[in-house]
């Protein structure tokens, strides 16, 4: 697991434990480790995901459930507190991603909510904090309360792609702070599994009259 503080040389492999004696921040891993992950950042990683969202650009990390280190790590962000490595990892998606528009165009980041309860048990959302990393690599601005979530239900795992489409769709509201109308919007989600909740989620906010242009995801399961 990660260890030392962002900007002190050596930091450790997320890994192996191992030195990392490079100067970029946004490095999680050593050469040798980082060789194992199944790397998903670039072309092939945004068709997997447009075949599940359909939106025009699309970012993630890295395929959930074909290294343990990495499922290590998104369990550590989500139930153990880990904040910073959310930090991280949005960072290192976003280093090796092009952004979607030029520097001199700002970009709206649109975390993903967790339904208040759910956050008050975890103290954070983790889709925060991943738009926080990706937002120092691009000209972007991260909107925590644009969206709402408004219903609280379990987990969709085991439900029809029918049946998880009409939960989420019901699920979100636009919220108080929405980004102007004019900036392109990219919505930020820890893994994408079939695509409803970030097409749920662009749906809402395309009701509003603005664009959503993409999503971006730590991993894809």
């Amino acid at each position: 697991m990660f260890s030392g503080n962002q900007g002190i040389v050596p930091r450790h492999c997320i890994q192996c434990g191992l030195w990392l004696t490079a100067q970029e921040k946004w490095q999680l891993g050593c050469v040798i480790c980082e060789g194992t992950w199944p790397d998903l950042r670039g072309e092939i990683g945004e068709q997997l995901m447009k075949e599940r969202c359909a939106l025009h650009r699309m970012w993630t990390g890295f395929r959930l459930r074909e290294n343990a280190a990495l499922e290590r790590q998104v369990h550590a962000l989500k139930y153990q507190g880990r904040r910073r490595l959310g930090l991280l990892w949005g960072q290192w998606v976003a280093n090796s991603n092009n952004a979607p528009t030029d520097e001199a165009q700002p970009i709206a980041l649109i975390p993903v909510p967790l339904h208040w309860r759910r956050q008050w048990d975890r103290g954070f959302n983790q889709a925060s904090w991943i738009a926080r990393g990706v937002a120092r690599e691009w000209n972007a601005v991260v909107y925590p309360k644009a969206l709402v979530r408004h219903s609280h239900a379990r987990s969709y795992t085991g439900f029809s792609r029918q049946r998880r489409e009409d939960l989420a769709g019901s699920a979100y509201r636009l919220g108080p702070i929405p980004p102007d109308a004019n900036i392109p919007i990219v919505l930020v989600d820890d893994v994408l599994t079939t695509g409803t909740t970030i097409r749920a989620c662009a749906s809402v906010i395309e009701s509003s009259n603005r664009k959503v242009l993409g999503a971006l995801t730590l991993a894809l399961a």
